[in-house]
């Protein structure tokens, strides 16, 4: 029942036009009201400095996870950096940090996860031997590896939120409980310590 929307994202850039026209129609979607806040989604830190030369962009939505973090490299720095909020995509790698895919797990026809490194079975394997190794920390919890996942993604530096995806009300449910979990830094550091063990292997 409002007539404006909260926050504004454009998903991918569009190569087709420059970046700072892209964001005058932006500027003025927020001069209306029509917008409250504006952010991107798959950019660059490059192409994050072109829009916020035209609006200040309050976010960048991107693919984030325990195996996936090339972000830290440059984009997470520049929105620490920036005062940006990160909204984390694939927090739980597709399902692939849930638990419950094996070697041996049958994927529908046209399902496109088969065709990342991550789902080789060899990666596969070393991470289902990773996450064996952190259950007693969601155990002692009463938590799932899901929710110790999701809680972990939420603890670590400018992350703002963590967007797992659900196939029922069920499962949305459980994965928002995750912001209940309570981690030590020594427990954050038994995860990060075996954690760096398989990041190679599954590079």
């Amino acid at each position: 029942r409002t007539d404006y929307i909260d926050l504004y994202q454009i998903h991918w850039p569009d190569n087709t036009t420059p970046i700072e026209e892209s964001f005058e129609a932006i500027a003025e979607l927020l001069k209306q009201g029509k917008i409250l806040a504006a952010g991107v989604s798959n950019y660059s830190t490059d192409q994050m400095r072109k829009a916020d030369s035209v609006v200040t962009l309050a976010s960048n939505q991107i693919p984030y996870s325990m195996v996936e973090r090339s972000a830290e490299e440059e984009i997470i720095p520049y929105c620490l950096e920036n005062k940006k909020s990160i909204l984390a995509y694939s927090p739980l790698q597709r399902g692939l940090l849930t638990g419950k895919i094996k070697t041996d797990h049958h994927f529908a026809k046209g399902d496109h996860r088969p065709d990342t490194k991550f789902y080789k079975p060899e990666n596969i394997r070393c991470i289902n031997e990773f996450l064996e190794a952190i259950r007693p920390i969601a155990d002692s919890k009463n938590a799932t590896l899901s929710q110790l996942v999701l809680r972990w993604t939420i603890s670590q530096p400018g992350i703002t939120v963590a967007l797992a995806g659900a196939r029922n009300a069920q499962q949305a449910g459980q994965n928002a409980r995750a912001i209940d979990l309570k981690l030590s830094d020594e427990e954050i550091g038994v995860i990060n310590e075996r954690l760096e063990e398989i990041l190679e292997l599954v590079a």
